[in-house]
């Protein structure tokens, strides 16, 4: 009863959030690196909060595609190709200040392992089978089309393509392994159906639904390629005149990557420093959580054009082979550039590090962060993002600038109105001035509520309306400064607004270091605010009373730089 007691307890303070792995046949574009930041944030909080968080991310590197292209590239093999591609999805994460936990390839020996007892474990239980498959085959998507979703490709009479993808199709017969599907409609419907929060947004969950519930809404699935096509795979085990379907191979490595399959599906404790190792530093290397806690409250964040597979494949994976499902997953939305879907043809795909390189990691991840929704494509506007930046500088940047002004003492301000049980109110300076009240009072109001509406809006991956309320919060602090012009009052009515105004940005910036981590670190250096008191202890009003000892010193520089428009 202890034992089982302090799993529970330690169940509801552990996390673990993960993106899909990102195949590597080309250079990481923006939404990889969208989903990448979501999960960091979503991470980074969690740590924040003193819980237990895993973040895993990697590189699905086995299939057709990545065959052929290493041919074409003519590398020796497929091993060599994968090995300098992967690199540059480090590289992203590494320039966007991107911290996984672990970062898993799908050619990582304990990730082989694991896709073969998910395999061996599904077939003991009947679930797999072989036989003859015939039907249209899309090497760009590593998947069968039924025959209703083939078409004619309009720019081609000669080829066919498919209805979701709009890729091309050919038309192939061979024997598979098939797994059957079809056995698990009833127990998808009805666990998806009572668990509301396992798919979201809710749409999302609705369109599964609608399409499981269809008529012939699932068939069994081929989950095997003959070797002789397909030679950079998987063995099948015990047949390796077959390869496991890249798929079945690539879902796998959100167990691989926490521990593996006998870790999430036996009862005895297991230290999680085995899947921390990649991440120098992590405060949980010695935790004693069990990875079956880790597995039961995962979250797969994942794009719109993976959903059957995460929401229907997986599941389906997993109850074949008796084991628990995840918590939910999260559906988020593409990217657009200027209104049109990015392609090389039209020349207007971002290039993510080349806008980290001009205008900083944290204002893209603001940008990114501040101008998506789950539900709709982002539009990426560089202009917008040259905005941001400007507004950093200009309004975040600047409020700390003039209050760490000569001409104020934000130390004495501090020290007046932060003083434990002698803390002066700073509304009652201004009991003449009901204007300049009122403002004060509404300032320390929303920042009270900062906190809880971006835990909210975290833990649902919405970020935009809590960066809004950041910004409406640095506008009030700003024109608090103008309508109360404190370099004409006295030092007590002055160090009252520089309090104010100051609080505003601490606050913010604590709160913020999981979406800007560095520019929130440095924020909190230009006004003193030590390392210890940088958590969420500390993001309260009225609990650092030691800040802004050098604040007002001459020859400090300004914490953001403006820069000008880039040339293209």
């Amino acid at each position: 009863m202890t034992r089982r007691l302090l799993n529970c307890r330690l169940y509801s303070h552990a996390f673990h959030v993960t993106t899909p792995i990102f195949y590597p046949n080309a250079k990481p574009h923006l939404g990889h690196l969208y989903s990448s930041l979501l999960c960091d944030v979503f991470h980074r909080w969690q740590l924040f909060k003193g819980n237990g968080s895993l973040f895993t991310t990697g590189t699905d590197e086995h299939g057709l595609k990545i065959q052929l292209a290493s041919m074409n590239m003519h590398y020796a093999n497929p091993k060599e190709f994968v090995d300098e591609l992967y690199k540059d999805f480090v590289r992203l994460d590494e320039n966007a200040n991107i911290k996984y936990t672990r970062f898993i390839r799908t050619t990582d020996p304990d990730h082989v392992i694991n896709v073969k007892k998910l395999w061996n474990l599904c077939l003991k239980n009947g679930y797999i089978y072989k036989g003859q498959h015939s039907g249209w085959y899309s090497i760009s998507d590593e998947t069968f089309y039924p025959e209703s979703r083939v078409i004619p490709d309009p720019k081609d009479s000669r080829k066919y393509i498919n209805t979701e993808s709009n890729n091309d199709v050919v038309y192939h017969s061979e024997t598979n392994y098939f797994f059957k599907l079809s056995a698990f409609k009833d127990r998808l419907v009805s666990h998806i159906s009572n668990n509301p929060s396992f798919i979201s947004p809710e749409v999302k969950r609705q369109q599964i639904l609608k399409e499981l519930t269809g008529e012939g809404a699932l068939q069994d699935l081929s989950v095997s390629r003959p070797s002789c096509r397909l030679k950079w795979g998987i063995d099948v085990p015990q047949d390796p005149s077959q390869k496991i379907y890249v798929w079945f191979d690539a879902l796998c490595n959100y167990i691989s990557s926490i521990g593996g399959i006998d870790a999430i599906s036996r009862n005895n404790l297991v230290p999680t420093n085995a899947i921390c190792h990649n991440m120098e530093g992590n405060p949980y290397q010695n935790s004693k959580l069990h990875p079956q806690l880790w597995w039961k409250n995962t979250t797969h964040l994942i794009g719109k054009d993976i959903i059957k597979f995460h929401t229907i494949y997986w599941p389906s994976f997993l109850m074949a082979a008796s084991l628990p499902l995840p918590k939910r997953i999260v559906v988020h939305s593409h990217w657009l550039c200027d209104g049109f879907k990015m392609s090389k043809s039209l020349g207007n795909v971002v290039d993510p590090i080349e806008m980290i390189e001009y205008y900083g990691e944290d204002p893209l991840r603001w940008f990114l962060l501040e101008n998506s929704q789950l539900e709709e494509d982002g539009d990426f506007q560089e202009s917008k993002l040259f905005k941001v930046k400007e507004m950093m500088a200009m309004k975040w940047g600047n409020l700390i600038n003039r209050c760490c002004g000569n001409k104020f003492n934000l130390q004495r301000a501090v020290s007046t109105f932060s003083n434990g049980e002698t803390q002066e109110s700073v509304q009652n300076v201004f009991e003449s001035e009901s204007m300049i009240k009122k403002k004060i009072e509404q300032i320390f109001l929303n920042l009270s509520e900062l906190s809880l509406l971006l835990d909210h809006c975290i833990n649902s991956f919405q970020l935009r309306a809590a960066l809004r309320t950041v910004w409406s919060l640095i506008d009030e602090a700003n024109t608090l400064i103008q309508l109360s012009e404190p370099w004409s009052r006295n030092s007590k009515e002055q160090d009252a607004i520089i309090y104010t105004c100051m609080e505003t940005s601490r606050i913010i910036s604590i709160l913020c270091q999981p979406i800007i981590p560095k520019l929130s670190c440095e924020l909190l250096d230009r006004i003193d605010v030590s390392a210890a008191k940088r958590t969420l202890k500390y993001a309260e009003a009225h609990t650092d009373n030691s800040y802004g000892s050098n604040a007002n010193s001459k020859g400090r520089g300004a914490p953001i730089k403006r820069i000008n428009k880039r040339a293209h």
